[in-house]
């Protein structure tokens, strides 16, 4: 423990020091004008400092607000400063400080049991349904979803991003939520000649202990030729970045009876521990031709290309049990029943509700992945405006590759606990005491190889799209000012190999190999892996187990870890702990692998929709003068065409159950399913804004929007099976409980929201504005998840069939309407009219809230019941972001915290849906209740920094810090009496510092 304390105080100390410097930086900027000779500066000079305040970062954020300002619409900007960066490293980073934007900080939002320090997925008001774009163009990940994973794509390559609130026809259909547009740079955006930008930067986090870099560069240049104007732009940019997260997770509470008592108690099923380290190495490639060979026609081409992969390694150790239990003595429960602490948790018998005696057996063991996507996009367009006159036609062509493909191999083993531990979870962090004198677990025979589970995934998805546009604009003194109407296709497709998680037993001796031990272990396949400063040294965790190295599991043929071992490698009566014969001379572990090759048929999932689109809209306005009002807006109507098509198999396996006292076995079966459906929209859209002075307008809006629910929502393949206890007679098949599903629904219809925004703005000054947003959304057939019932057929391995109706968690058309409402407000200000230095100070903030009455996803409580009162998917009540600025001379400084209320992630989260037994006396017959509680996002905030000092005006120096006061992130499990909420997840990862170099001229 005190070493850890020792890092934490020594990182403590250089984030001191990074705030002290963030702080100083104006004192700084202060004490070099206060030198001799600076003290009488000429006018000139001061003209000259007064210029310099409005370069760099604060130019952009005044060009974010001109972007806001003209919009005709509602919408915010982030806009790249002069050396073509954006002021963060990902575009979720640059997205989470926007009003109304929050993000998922998880590898995806239903998957709560895995960090990501860079965030993934995105809500725009409380709302998933986020349209993704590229310079207005539909962009995406092929992921079985619709939208784009942001962390995919390289931020270094983008000029600025728009966040689309309301909804204009022109615009592409989508986004419930709203839009997001990545705006790359084109080479008629700069001046004729030559421009260069580039940047590096090196970083280091304090858990990963790792230094990482990013590179960009950029070349633009235009010139007069004898065929027009030709302009050419290349950006490249690479990265990689190494985060390490801690984390400790609880298994549900389950539901129990002390002895002797009537009242149930919830006690948790175990605890869970381990880190998971991801290095991703991120590119991107930019090309940018543009071509006006006269005045009235112009070419655009455009070649992008973003890269990720990503190494992923992670050790995790598992105690989950469902007969846990613990004495009323030496236990202390908080007012609903659940569980605070214990000195003792042990098995218990459900016969008698004593103690078994028996050793608590943990599992665990080590995962490895290789993962990577490729996006591209090839766009060409040409605007044509005839001898300058009104009109102007323009088009576009685009084509998308979009690939993804993981490799991921776990490898389980299984070591004996003593036959009780101690959790205490009354403090900030959990405390669990395990006894590990001995060898327990230094051992190499207490460790039994126990599973492995390789999951495989190749997706690819393109996209063709061409649009067709004319627009008319009307004399100035019109109060008409344009009329604009075309016409889109597009056809999606998306090809996805998915193999699951196929879980095989290794030899076990009762499946035909012999059990092996870690003493039966191939030279380099196994080692002592100690979480080092686990969570900062807030979390003491036994330090000394042994683990399956990462090299077994990155490099590991995985037919050959399935293969016998060498003949008579174990003598007859060891079959069940072969560790007396000693080390294998391969990584042979047996147990017969579940399935013969990387991809089956079933694998297979394809998805096709084919759009068309036509539109209609009308601009209108006159523009302020003093002693009016100024008027404009836009009145439109989008018709939208949608084709979906899916197609998969459903897959039987065999399995072998008793049911009504009798031995039943299903048949193997795979069998083709599929659909398709098409549905037409319209989508009117009213934009309408008042000026009552220069420097304010009033907006109102009104349109409908929709979005398509995803391809895994709409896969025509699943499976079906059968749901069962444990038998208590040791051996025999489970006891069945209840059929299961889990299909898609080809036939899903679109989400559709009617969206109602008033929005006043106040722009006081270049810099200075303030804002205040109420919008209000009703969404109707919103795809959540459901606990309900399908129609299937049961196949039996003797010939007979059955109908009968299986419990499925599958996503459903919601049978009721949703509402969203809310209110956002913020701005920002700089205090120039303070003396000297401080008057580069600045503050920028935002706030969100936002109430929904909603359907909500089912979910089972700890009794089984179905209920729905859960909140929209990833829906914050309150959001808020809080920024200090300092922009002066050559000095900018930004301190900022951004903050997010509880959300829900997921009503399926894997290890919170099972069916566990619940004995109410000793001896009476289990009852078996099947759960699926809720898991939240806890509220979560963290505090990032930097300062850019501009050393010339062609070079910039940063030092950057991220999540400087160590924010823990937790999630919650919900669906207890009394609506208690437990906590399920503790994660922590990286502090990290970079400090960069930018430089344009």
């Amino acid at each position: 423990m005190t070493k850890a304390r020792a890092a934490t105080t020594s990182w403590l100390g250089a984030s001191t020091l990074i705030l002290a410097a963030t702080i100083a930086a104006p004192a700084a900027a202060q004490t070099a004008e206060d030198t001799p000779g600076a003290a009488e500066q000429t006018g000139a000079e001061d003209e000259q400092a007064e210029a310099i305040t409005v370069t760099g970062r604060r130019a952009a954020l005044q060009a974010a607000d001109d972007r806001k300002r003209r919009s005709d619409s509602i919408i915010n900007s982030v806009v790249a400063d002069e050396a073509g960066k954006l002021p963060d490293n990902s575009i979720t980073e640059v997205l989470q400080r926007v009003s109304g934007v929050s993000i998922v900080r998880f590898a995806a939002l239903n998957d709560p049991d895995h960090f990501s320090v860079e965030g993934s997925g995105i809500q725009v008001r409380g709302l998933n349904g986020v349209a993704s774009r590229l310079n207005g163009r539909e962009i995406f990940s092929a992921n079985g979803g619709r939208a784009l994973v942001w962390g995919d794509v390289t931020p270094e390559l983008m000029s600025a991003v728009d966040v689309y609130k309301s909804a204009t026809a022109d615009l592409i259909e989508g986004g419930t939520g709203g839009q997001i547009d990545l705006r790359t740079k084109l080479p008629f955006d700069y001046n004729r000649g030559w421009h260069f930008a580039g940047s590096a930067e090196a970083s280091y986090g304090d858990l990963a202990k790792n230094a990482d870099y990013a590179f960009s560069g950029l070349v633009s240049g235009r010139w007069e030729t004898g065929i027009g104007d030709v302009g050419l732009l290349v950006d490249l940019a690479t990265s990689r970045l190494t985060s390490l997260s801690n984390f400790f997770r609880a298994e549900p509470y389950f539901k129990k009876r002390l002895p002797g008592e009537t009242e149930d108690v919830f006690i948790p099923g175990g605890f869970d521990f381990g880190d998971e380290e991801f290095q991703r190495d991120r590119s991107g490639i930019y090309v940018a031709a543009q071509w006006a060979p006269s005045n009235d026609l112009e070419f655009t081409g455009i070649f992008f290309q973003s890269r990720y992969t990503n190494l992923n390694q992670s050790h995790f150790s598992m105690v989950a049990q469902q007969d846990l239990a613990v004495e009323r003595g030496n236990s202390r429960f908080d007012e609903d029943g659940g569980l605070l602490s214990t000195e003792a948790m042990f098995q218990r018998d459900p016969n008698t509700f004593l103690p078994t005696g028996g050793g608590i057996v943990s599992g665990g063991g080590v995962e490895g992945t290789r993962s990577g996507s490729l996006t591209r996009d090839i766009s060409g367009q040409f605007e044509w405006r005839p001898g300058q006159g009104p009109l102007k036609l323009s088009g576009a062509y685009q084509n998308i590759l979009s690939t993804s493909r993981a490799d991921r191999l776990a490898i389980f083993r299984e070591v004996p606990y003593p036959t009780s531990f101690g959790i205490d979870l009354t403090g900030t962090f959990p405390s669990v005491t395990v006894d590990t004198s001995g060898d327990r677990f230094t051992n190499p025979a207490n460790y039994f190889w126990s599973a492995a589970m390789p999951h495989n995934e190749r997706n690819r998805g393109t996209l063709d799209s061409a649009n067709l546009d004319a627009e008319y604009t009307f004399d100035d003194d019109s109060f008409f000012r344009a009329v604009k109407a075309g016409a889109r296709w597009s056809d999606r497709r998306e090809r996805d190999f998915n193999n699951g998680y196929t879980w095989t037993a290794l030899g076990r001796g009762w499946n035909g190999d012999p059990q092996l031990t870690f003493a039966n272990a191939a030279p380099g396949d196994v080692d002592n892996y100690a979480f080092k400063d686990f969570f900062h040294g807030q979390i003491a965790v036994p330090a000394q187990m042994l683990w399956p190295t990462i090299d077994l599991v990155r490099n590991l043929d995985v037919d050959l870890l399935h293969r016998s071992p060498p003949a008579g490698f174990c003598p007859a009566g060891s079959e069940f702990n072969c560790s007396a014969s000693g080390p294998l001379p391969d990584s042979t572990y047996g147990g017969p692998r579940a399935r013969p090759n990387e991809f089956l048929p079933q694998d297979l999932g394809i998805w096709r929709t084919q759009t068309w689109a036509g539109y209609a809209q009308v601009r209108f306005g006159h523009d302020y003068v003093p002693g009016t009002i100024g008027v404009s807006g836009n009145i439109g109507g989008r018709i939208v065409r949608v084709k979906n098509e899916s197609q998969g198999f459903i897959v039987q396996n065999g399995f072998s159950y008793i049911r009504d006292g009798q031995t039943v076995q299903l048949a193997t079966r795979v069998d083709p399913r599929g659909g398709e459906a098409e549905f037409t929209r319209f989508l009117p859209a009213i934009n309408v804004q008042l000026q009552p002075s220069e420097t304010t307008k009033v907006r109102a809006a009104y349109n409908i929007t929709t979005d398509l629910p995803t391809f895994n929502a709409t896969r025509g393949g699943g499976d079906i099976g059968v749901a069962t206890t444990a038998n208590p007679v040791q051996g025999q098949p489970g006891i069945f409980t209840n059929f299961t599903a889990s299909t898609g629904n080809p036939l899903l219809p679109p989400a559709r929201a009617d969206n109602f925004d008033l929005s006043f703005e106040w722009y006081v000054k270049p810099g200075t504005l303030f804002y205040l947003n109420g919008f209000y959304k009703r969404l109707k057939d919103l795809p959540i998840y459901s606990l309900t019932e399908r129609a299937v057929t049961i196949y039996y391995q003797d010939g007979t069939s059955e109908d009968v109706l299986a419990a499925a968690t599958d996503v459903i058309t919601a049978p009721a309407a949703a509402e969203v409402k809310g209110v956002e407000v913020g701005g920002r200000a700089f205090l120039d009219m303070l003396p000297g230095a401080l008057a580069g100070l600045g503050f920028e903030g935002n706030y969100t809230f936002i109430d929904s009455k909603n359907p909500g996803d089912l979910y089972r409580d700890i009794d089984g019941n179905i209920r729905n009162d859960a909140p929209l998917q990833g829906l914050s009540k309150h959001n808020f972001n809080a920024t200090l600025l300092y922009e002066r001379q050559r000095v900018s400084v930004r301190i900022a915290y951004s903050w997010r209320s509880r959300y829900l992630q997921s009503t399926n989260s894997n290890g919170t849906n099972p069916t566990y037994n619940f004995v109410s006396a000793p001896g009476a017959p289990p009852q078996a209740i099947q759960i699926a509680l809720p898991v939240y996002g806890d509220a979560y905030g963290q505090v990032d920094t930097g300062v850019t000092v501009k050393a010339t005006e062609e070079l910039s120096l940063t030092l950057r810090a991220t999540n400087v006061f160590n924010a823990t992130q937790r999630t919650l499990m919900g669906g207890y009496r009394n609506d208690a909420i437990y906590t399920r997840s503790w994660f922590q990862s990286d502090r990290r510092v970079a400090l960069g170099v930018n430089f344009a001229f």
